[in-house]
């Protein structure tokens, strides 16, 4: 398995035996996806194949239950031994978690008053370079649209309260919003970004099964938002980021198979590039 993390380190001890220059940057994929099947909440073979497809480098994960084992069970299943997790405690019925091929060196959640069956989760990963990144998964409310406006001011304020404005914070998850003019979203969109907006090959934007709403996100701060980087999977190439939906591959990234996103699932899932300096850059 490709390991772009061990990978830029024979890369920099490449260049300091060889005298070549270091790398000056470093890239990584982040994405989020609820992809639990839809009659048991849990993550079976269809959203377990996806995944595995799509390896992203850090992943915020909603629904986060697997019934053939632990939580530790279904992060080595997805990416392998290596990957490091963490999930919400305090037994939600709907918990959110954050996976990563990175180190993650902190991790918490936060009450939601909007909804009972699950919390606010984030955690900190220790990417490559001089600044953290601090992952939030989130499931908004779903069946009470007027709960979602409070529910994301709540959230921001949570999050501006705990993390400093210069590391790099990245809110990911179900938004549950029913189009992009939503007030939860322009709530969350007071301080993160959503400039880049992804979409499959055909332009669609939209997430749910229907693709007739856009349901998930993955939103970087400003300190993050620059390093917005094209996302490439295979030889396609999406400049604002990927919404995967593998009825529309051919060929397919193993180990999807075609008729996977349609399988009792009520989401797609949405994966970000970002390309980060290694060192602190001058103002």
């Amino acid at each position: 398995m490709f390991r772009p993390f061990h990978f830029l380190f024979c890369l920099l001890g490449a260049a300091v035996c060889c005298g070549a220059t270091p790398p000056k940057w470093a890239t990584f994929t982040l994405a989020t996806a609820n992809l639990s099947d839809n009659v048991t909440q849990a993550y079976d073979a269809p959203g377990i194949r996806i995944l595995q497809a799509l390896q992203p480098d850090v992943l915020a994960i909603q629904e986060y239950n697997y019934k053939l084992g632990t939580s530790k069970d279904l992060a080595q299943r997805l990416f392998g031994p290596d990957w490091h997790f963490a999930r919400e405690k305090g037994g939600a019925r709907l918990p959110n978690g954050v996976m990563s091929r990175y180190p993650i060196v902190a991790f918490g959640q936060w009450d939601d008053p909007y909804v009972g069956n699950r919390r606010l989760f984030w955690a900190t990963v220790q990417i490559p370079g001089p600044k953290p990144l601090h992952v939030v998964s989130v499931h908004l409310v779903q069946n009470h649209s007027e709960r979602r406006g409070p529910e994301a001011r709540h959230l921001l304020q949570l999050i501006r309260k705990q993390f400093p404005a210069d590391d790099y914070v990245a809110l990911c998850g179900d938004l549950n919003v029913s189009t992009r003019e939503s007030t939860a979203l322009a709530e969350l969109t007071k301080w993160f970004d959503d400039s880049a907006q992804p979409a499959d090959q055909e332009g669609n934007k939209n997430t749910n099964a229907k693709r007739n709403r856009p349901y998930d996100y993955v939103l970087p701060n400003p300190a993050l938002a620059p390093y917005h980087a094209p996302t490439v999977l295979l030889d396609e190439k999406f400049p604002d980021g990927l919404v995967f939906d593998s009825r529309l591959w051919n060929p397919l990234p193993p180990p999807a198979e075609w008729d996977d996103t349609a399988h009792d699932m009520q989401h797609l899932p949405v994966m970000k590039t970002f390309r980060v300096p290694l060192k602190e850059q001058n103002p």
